[in-house]
């Protein structure tokens, strides 16, 4: 039985192999007689290896060949037929003027060759900046308060559809997720005794992101370099305190928290406005796209249900460091590889 199955495959791979051997024949005579002027010999020589027997170059090169002999012999109809075919196998393919023959460039101007619309994956980092809106405090004794917010980078990812409007007007909506951090840290000194009390830790915060934006784009060839404004709707999915830290020069021990969860207490929906530079590059049939911008977020991130929660249960009850009002500049590099979908017609 396996003896049998071994030689069922050899004849089929020598009858392939036969096949493809017929077709790059096919496609050699096909070529010398386009160039002796043969030229209805070549629609014959083509049509069953166009079906099966090329490789994805041999198609291009044969219905280029087709193409440029409907052109010669006057079937019109058939020349737009055969290139679409080849735009279909190859989308970034070029007829270029002054090198190929000026019938086939004539042609391929009056195809519509730009994509319809892209559909896209990216990824990037961020820094989280914030602007503080207003400051809490629980201190009844006389002493001061500093405190500073340190911005921290994180990650995002997610996935675009881009629909070009007009040549320089695009419209883009993408969803994604992205994480927010920054570090807080604080210390408060007590003027009487000159103890401190240094609190630190880490604020993360996660959501989904829904942007609905526009592009200025200049729609060149090999890359496409754009200015991209819109808004910014974020849903919060999660808001915690990690590596909470807190030191008192006149105790021995320190309180130490891993995670603390805000997302009970905190304002679910926030919203922004983007504004980005960047420039698609083309990467074979398909586009890479890097750009650098913001979202500035209005609706800050700290309103709380019930103001007593902003002391009360900021860590653990204990009242220790209180939460301010900010609003955030979030500073992003994204990355995206984008695929470009066609109606050659």
């Amino acid at each position: 039985m396996k003896k049998n199955l071994f030689t069922i495959l050899f004849i089929l791979s020598a009858l392939i192999a036969i096949a493809q051997e017929n077709c790059d024949q096919n496609l050699t005579e096909a070529k010398a007689d386009y160039n002796n002027g043969n030229l209805y010999a070549i629609p014959g020589k083509l049509t069953k290896c166009l079906e099966s027997g090329f490789s994805k170059a041999e198609k291009v090169d044969a219905y280029r060949l087709l193409t440029l002999t409907y052109l010669n012999i006057n079937q019109l109809e058939k020349a737009r037929e055969t290139i679409i075919k080849l735009l279909n196998i190859k989308t970034d393919f070029q007829v270029i003027q002054n090198v190929d023959p000026p019938e086939l460039y004539s042609l391929y101007k009056k195809i519509d060759t730009d994509p319809i619309y892209f559909i896209g994956v990216n990824a990037g980092i961020n820094y989280n900046t914030t602007q503080i809106l207003n400051t809490y405090t629980t201190e009844t004794v006389e002493g001061s308060l500093n405190f500073n917010y340190k911005p921290l980078f994180s990650y995002q990812t997610g996935a675009q559809f881009i629909l070009p409007l007009l040549d320089k007007l695009w419209l883009k909506a993408e969803v994604g997720f992205q994480k927010q951090r920054f570090k807080y840290i604080e210390e408060t000194k007590n003027l009487k005794d000159t103890s401190t009390v240094n609190i630190t830790y880490l604020s993360n915060n996660s959501g989904i992101n829904l942007q609905f934006s526009a592009r200025n784009v200049i729609n060149y060839y090999y890359w496409k370099p754009f200015v991209e404004y819109g808004i910014n709707g974020r849903y919060n999915l999660n808001s915690f305190f990690s590596e909470y830290l807190s030191e008192n020069s006149t105790s021995v021990n320190s309180t130490i928290i891993d995670r603390i969860e805000m997302n009970e207490f905190r304002r679910n929906y926030n919203f922004g406005f983007d504004l980005f530079v960047g420039t698609m590059i083309k990467l074979g049939e398909h586009y890479g796209e890097v750009k650098l911008g913001a979202t500035k977020y209005f609706l800050n991130h700290t309103t709380y249900a019930n103001p007593s929660y902003r002391f009360s249960r900021t860590i653990g009850n204990a009242g220790e460091t209180v939460d301010n009002d900010y609003n955030n500049l979030v500073l992003q590099l994204t990355l995206s590889y984008n695929v470009p979908f066609f109606n050659f017609k």
